[in-house]
């Protein structure tokens, strides 16, 4: 059964705010905020898209709103296995979640920040292939199996759907900013991986091989913002690591930043401003660090007193994820100017 558009309000998940585990620990800091969940940890890499920042522990996905420390519970699945990483854009945060039992299914969410209205996109049998992504007024997924997959894109207001691409080998990476969508397409795991870039404004479409895919190599999820891809490189041959950028537009690679494999947590990238973690002079916690691609050297945002998983950037603000489990925690910033 395929249901989209259907609206939940407030009503609609009344239920699941009565949880009481999902209220996570918030505090004001010299920065921005410090958020930690003491009875379930956070599970998957938060998401930020301007003044909200996203994130799931265990079965629940949280909304915060940076500008007041406001936090909703937007969603609770059935346990922290069935939940998929979430994703957000300016106006909207999406994430999946799947159901256990002889009637698996998989229910793909959107959650609109200003209405507060949480609403389903897709409810499906299929499999999903990668988690759902957004951009603009648009969510995007990838559903299938590894032999026939299709990745669909959904106008998350009016429910309006569309198949943009079908094939086998579909995955594991989708990606969507502006009108660019761009997925992989990869045999096995541990073979080449080639990238289909769309540009859904003029119907264009392109092949992308990412530089340096040589045996021994391990890429992160890119990602993709203002027609330019970021990513993290492993080269498990060297134990070297680096932070690149592709402009998709003029084809141009630039390397960010370089060191020593398993030191350099990230990239987070809004299409302005590349975010990472490397470890802090001494050896005490990992220092946050960013810069603007439109010029001028790196700079330091914060120092986190342990390991950083992950760093985020949107617009004005940063936030990164320490830790792992029950001890782990979000925190934010402003840019420095």
């Amino acid at each position: 059964m395929v249901v989209c558009g259907a609206i939940l309000g407030v009503a609609g998940f009344a239920v699941e705010q009565a949880h009481a585990n999902w209220r996570p620990h918030v505090t004001r800091t010299a920065l921005g905020w410090q958020a930690s969940q003491p009875h379930v940890g956070i599970d998957f890499e938060p998401a930020l898209a301007g003044d909200h920042l996203a994130w799931q522990a265990g079965p629940y996905t949280l909304v915060m709103d940076l500008s007041s420390g406001k936090v909703r519970l937007v969603g609770a699945g059935g346990s922290a296995q069935s939940v998929w990483p979430v994703a957000a854009t300016g106006g909207d945060t999406v994430w999946a979640e799947t159901s256990g039992g002889a009637g698996r299914d998989t229910t793909i969410y959107a959650y609109d920040f200003a209405t507060r209205r949480r609403q389903v996109l897709l409810k499906t049998a299929a499999d999903l292939e990668a988690p759902p992504v957004a951009a603009g007024s648009t969510a995007y997924w990838l559903s299938g199996t590894s032999s026939t997959a299709a990745v669909t894109a959904c106008d998350i207001s009016g429910g309006r759907r569309r198949v943009l691409a079908v094939g086998s080998d579909l995955g594991p990476f989708l990606l969507a900013d502006d009108s660019f969508v761009v997925w992989s397409r990869q045999p096995r795991p541990s073979a080449p991986f080639a990238m289909t870039v769309l540009d859904t404004a003029s119907g264009a479409t392109s092949d992308l091989t990412l530089p340096d895919q040589s045996s021994g190599a391990v890429f992160d999820t890119p990602i993709l913002a203002n027609g330019t891809l970021a990513w993290l490189r492993i080269d498990k041959q060297s134990a070297a690591a680096a932070i690149t950028t592709y402009d998709l537009r003029t084809l141009a690679a630039r390397e960010i930043v370089g060191g020593p494999a398993g030191k350099l947590v990230g990239p987070g990238f809004d299409g302005a401003t590349v975010v990472w973690a490397q470890p802090a002079d001494g050896g005490s916690g990992d220092v946050v660090m960013g810069l603007r691609l439109s010029g001028g050297p790196a700079f330091r945002i914060a120092v986190a007193p342990g390991d950083v998983s992950s760093v985020m950037v949107s617009g004005s603000r940063v936030a990164w994820w320490v830790g792992t489990g029950p001890r782990s925690w979000i925190e934010t910033a402003r840019l420095p100017r």
